[in-house]
């Protein structure tokens, strides 16, 4: 035997070495993987999420999105009370302006009504600080970090304390705290974070993407099983293993073809999504955070049942049981912190604002109010941003109703008491 018929069997040897090492690996690998039954279950990872967890589900960032942005897109306003029912008087002052325009110096009122409801649907509580002048008037608000505010009683009333970041805190007084929780506990002192209290839900749709990416993962090559005459099951192990890196670089360099030794099978493995139901499992994650948040589907980008009637119904019900409820927490709320109790001052957030979109829609319903004297050619105008004009002030009605029994015929009106007289045609004047 010569020398270069050694080194190649060395060779050999040492190639055989290596596949079986990475056939082993291979095992090893796939034997540590998480089956999509235990991931959609829970049984291998735990139940727990974290809010950076949570703000990565689709599903929850779209709702936490959606609704913030909601709540700080609309018109938000302060009115006066008056003796004459419904007569309030819309107050234009320096409250008025802090709310509907900048909070403070440095923040204008959609970020801060953004921010503080991304707080309220993500961790479950938004906390806003209320500087006044001497004279008790609000002047500023300002955004407090829920990670770093602490609730507690003392003597029956309410106190905030704040961390400031250098190793300081400060207290504040509840009636100078906007404090909206998404629900409350019974102490009235702590609240449920929505994200923890559903975390079973929302993990599910985390353990199904995580699934997808380990089926799908490097180079989206999903897992087959090799048949064939196998002489050992160290042969069956090798044999896998070249196949694994043929398959690979095939992936990686785009070829068509798989090469597959003579007499062998190659077959898939559970890697068709659609008998996965990988794809109904994220739909269904994006459903469950509907209903957390009390969504409808569709306004999370999910309109696998969407059709023009039912969207348009689930367009009302946002409106009706979702944003309404939310919408009247704040403005009580805000009327409680900023003008106290029995105040004549109150805070109103117009949801005609969500309709600034539909502009057909708004015109026709801003017509209909104006020639049914529900609203005066002005008051009109003023909801479109437009000048008022003279002689807009008044009240006015379409004059085409009439009795049945005067139809196709003219209406003689009988003159009011205090119209003037019509002039007397006295002919002319004649002489003895």
């Amino acid at each position: 035997m010569g020398l270069s018929d050694f080194l190649r069997r060395e060779s050999r040897a040492e190639a055989k070495a290596d596949v079986e090492q990475r056939a082993q690996e291979t095992l090893a690998d796939s034997a540590d993987a998480v089956t999509i039954g235990e991931l959609i279950n829970g049984e291998a990872l735990s139940e727990s999420v974290t809010m950076k967890e949570a703000m990565s589900s689709p599903g929850v960032w779209a709702a936490i999105n959606f609704l913030s942005a909601a709540m700080a897109s609309m018109p938000i306003e302060v009115f006066q009370r008056t003796e004459e029912e419904g007569g309030d008087l819309r107050v234009k002052d320096e409250i008025a302006n802090m709310l509907a325009q900048a909070p403070n110096d440095e923040t204008t009122s959609h970020d801060w009504r953004e921010m503080f409801f991304a707080e309220v649907f993500g961790p479950g509580r938004g906390y806003t600080y209320i500087e006044r002048d001497k004279n008790g008037w609000p002047i500023n608000l300002f955004m407090m970090e829920y990670s770093r505010t602490t609730v507690r009683r003392v003597a029956g009333r309410t106190q905030y304390i704040y961390d400031q970041g250098n190793g300081r805190t400060i207290t504040y007084a509840g009636r100078d705290v906007i404090d909206l929780a998404y629900l409350r506990k019974s102490n009235f002192v702590e609240s449920y974070n929505p994200v923890m209290t559903c975390a079973a839900a929302i993990r599910q749709g985390l353990n199904a993407n995580r699934y997808a990416l380990t089926v799908f993962g490097k180079n989206g090559i999903p897992p087959y099983l090799l048949k064939g005459p196998f002489s050992s099951a160290k042969a069956a192990l090798a044999a896998a293993a070249d196949l694994i890196k043929v398959t690979r670089r095939s992936a990686e360099e785009g070829k068509p073809i798989l090469p597959v030794p003579g007499g062998h099978d190659l077959t898939r493995l559970g890697d068709d999504p659609e008998k996965m139901q990988l794809t109904p499992v994220q739909v269904f994650a994006v459903q469950q955070a509907a209903r957390i948040y009390q969504l409808p589907p569709v306004f999370l980008q999910e309109l696998s049942k969407g059709n023009y009637n039912n969207i348009e119904h689930q367009d009302l019900h946002l409106v009706k049981h979702t944003l309404r409820r939310w919408v009247e927490k704040f403005e009580q709320q805000l009327t409680l912190k900023l003008f106290g109790r029995n105040s004549r001052y109150y805070v109103k957030i117009n949801l005609d604002g969500l309709m600034r979109g539909d502009f057909k829609t708004r015109i026709e319903a801003i017509v209909r109010a104006v020639q049914n004297s529900l609203l005066t050619p002005n008051e009109g105008r003023e909801l479109l941003d437009k000048a008022p004009k003279e002689g807009g002030d008044k009240l006015l009605v379409q004059g085409a109703t009439v009795p049945l029994s005067m139809a196709g015929k003219v209406f003689n009106k009988t003159p009011a008491a205090n119209d003037p007289e019509p002039p007397v045609d006295e002919g002319e004047p004649t002489t003895e």
